[in-house]
């Protein structure tokens, strides 16, 4: 019989508030300096902005891209990367769905090993870990906060390229249940339906 290997992220935090928990084990990881990937929708609802505070009270310095299309492209990646390079961070956030974790994965991914995300188009296409990168999930549906998939749009090609890597697995997934109740009914709906 053959072996089966599973790529999950080394540490799953699940329950009402447990962000509070995820936080302190990120301050513990020694990380200094941050990038929170997400959507607008999340820094208008605040909760980006709630990331970031709970970073700073930790002592963690933290930017945020908000600029995460749905199904987002290599144009998000590459300005999310450009925003990491300028503040010397060392380490991801992915804030919300299915969206800001692909795209943060493919930052991350990119930021480790260089080049363009295209270039990881395909099975373990990359030499070494992405930075490393904590998911925090706001949705219930993709699971890719749990994932070595990151599936990102080549608007230039107008295909979404599969990226399956054993590197892009987040450090560490939080599945906090208060956030996901602070989301529109709507998205919470329309998440749970779409679920594989």
């Amino acid at each position: 019989m053959a072996a089966s290997t599973f790529f999950i992220p080394s540490v799953n935090v699940i329950g009402a508030d447990s962000l509070n928990d995820a936080m302190n084990m990120m301050a513990d990881y020694g990380f200094t300096r941050t990038l929170i990937v997400t959507d607008n929708m999340l820094t208008k609802l605040g909760m980006a902005g709630d990331v970031q505070k709970a970073l700073e009270e930790r002592n963690i310095f933290s930017v945020i891209y908000d600029g995460t299309q749905p199904n987002p492209t290599t144009e998000n990646v590459a300005a999310g990367l450009k925003l990491l390079k300028e503040n010397n961070c060392d380490s991801v956030i992915s804030l919300g769905g299915g969206s800001p974790h692909d795209c943060a994965k493919g930052i991350a991914l990119v930021a480790a090993n260089g080049g363009d995300i295209r270039d990881y188009e395909g099975v373990d296409r990359s030499a070494k870990p992405q930075l490393p990168m904590i998911a925090i999930n706001t949705t219930a549906g993709t699971a890719s906060e749990m994932t070595r998939f990151c599936i990102i749009t080549d608007e230039a090609r107008h295909i979404k390229m599969a990226i399956v890597d054993k590197h892009v697995t987040p450090l560490l997934s939080v599945n906090d249940s208060s956030l996901m109740i602070g989301m529109p009914k709507s998205l919470t709906a329309a998440t749970g339906i779409w679920m594989p």
